[in-house]
């Protein structure tokens, strides 16, 4: 009897390890590649713009070089091979930066160029290829800062800042060969005048369901005073909030799909998810508290809750705090927050020197995170302006990558250092 429990313990304590191994995920870096050494100051900015791509053994990879070019790059998996650069276009300054997005057929679609213009836009010749592209194409109106997504249809949806002054948020979209539907504001600042800048993360869940976070930010008084969430189901005809309800456009302040909102704060959204369950998540930064920190939001069915990531990180780094954070999930559930850090004492939020990059993950949906360390501590330059690899369709992705830039920010949109656009690439 008792060798007989003896054994049944044993194989109890072998079940349990082979559990946690398995439920326990350690990510690592596999490789970090300096794609070039000509970066714009803002060479990977914005989040909201997705710039890498995983499909048929190769990842594409855009983003922005100096003085606005902007530039792809595919590496080969199987042959462990990068290609040479390839110019896509130009643009008019540092805010010209490129969204990427592939169809079921492998063709590459990309938008780039304006800062208060027309997009160009361009689809590759061959599927799975940067070498040859369409003629350039333009549309939008007043535009800057676009999302860009390809449903399982291969119809193609955008959101950028965009519209007559002041800008509210537009969404259009193009059904399979044919042009760019007419621009609909979908989310407006409320404001008579002044400059308005917006956060406008896409994505789509693999129910075919477009889920856009926002933050508005205004100069009445200058702030990003309030973040949202809208979701489509129908294609982008109507919006409704979190709960299914149907939202009159633009959404303004006060209607009811507004998550944190007040004249005291000043926030900026980073990116927005979708979990397994079809649950909604998005993170966003709060740069009037002390220290500046990162909210995790989710929508539980009932109310949204949110997780100060500061404290996350507080074992490890116990005299920084926590800025802007991207998020993403792969098709295993693994949660991936890749952060910007800085020292407390007397930083800036826009590019300071002691900003690092690092990488939050968590196997169980934020009830615990492993803190991985992404960029080499450079005191004199930052680290910054993450890009997280998404979903560019309904699709679920593998372990994502990740792009930084490292350099300084400069003064204006057109001036500035070369900086370094850094790839890096995960793996479990």
């Amino acid at each position: 009897m008792k060798k007989k429990l003896i054994i049944l313990l044993i194989v109890i304590i072998l079940f349990s390890l082979f559990c946690r191994k398995k439920t326990e995920t350690d990510v690592k870096i596999i490789s970090s590649t300096v794609l070039s050494i000509n970066g714009s100051t803002r060479a990977t900015a914005y989040m909201m713009s997705n710039k890498t791509i995983t499909a048929n053994n190769k990842i594409f990879v855009a983003w922005l070089d100096k003085p606005s070019d902007i530039q792809i790059k595919m590496y080969d998996i199987q042959t462990d091979q990068w290609s040479e650069t390839v110019l896509l276009g130009m643009g008019i300054d540092n805010h010209a930066g490129p969204a990427i997005t592939m169809d079921s057929q492998g063709y590459i679609h990309a938008v780039f160029g304006p800062h208060h213009n027309p997009f160009q836009y361009r689809v590759s010749k061959n599927p799975y290829d940067i070498n040859e592209w369409s003629e350039i194409e333009r549309f939008g109106i007043t535009a800057t800062y676009p999302s860009l997504l390809c449903d399982a249809e291969d119809n193609l949806h955008i959101v950028y800042r965009g519209g007559n002054e002041p800008w509210g948020i537009i969404y259009q979209n193009k059904t399979k060969g044919q042009v760019w539907s007419e621009p609909v504001e979908i989310v407006h600042a409320g404001v008579k005048d002044g400059y308005t800048q917006y956060g406008n993360p896409l994505v789509l869940s693999s129910d075919g369901v477009l889920h856009l976070a926002f933050h508005i930010y205004d100069m009445h008084p200058a702030a990003g005073k309030s973040i949202g969430y809208l979701k489509s189901e129908d294609n982008g005809k109507t919006w409704e909030n979190v709960k299914g309800e149907r939202i009159e456009l633009p959404a303004k302040p006060g209607t009811n799909c507004y998550i944190e909102q007040s004249e005291t704060l000043d926030m900026r959204i980073g990116n927005v998810a979708v979990d397994s369950n079809g649950i909604p998540w998005l993170t966003a930064f709060h740069n009037e508290t002390n220290p500046r920190t990162s909210l995790l939001w989710h929508f539980d069915g009932v109310k949204w809750h949110s997780q100060n990531l500061v404290l996350e990180i507080q074992n490890v780094y116990p005299e920084w705090e926590l800025l802007y954070c991207g998020l993403t999930f792969d098709r295993d559930g693994i949660m991936y927050i890749p952060a910007i850090i800085q020292k407390i004492e007397g930083s800036t939020h826009w590019g300071d020197p002691s900003q690092e990059t690092i990488l939050l993950y968590s196997s169980d949906k934020g009830a615990s995170f492993k803190i991985l360390p992404i960029s080499e501590l450079d005191p004199s330059l930052p680290n910054w302006l993450i890009n997280i690899e998404r979903p560019y369709s309904p699709k679920k992705i593998g372990v994502p990558s990740l792009l930084y830039t490292h350099g300084n920010p400069g003064t204006t949109v057109t001036d500035g250092d070369a900086t370094e656009v850094i790839y890096v690439r995960f793996g479990k």
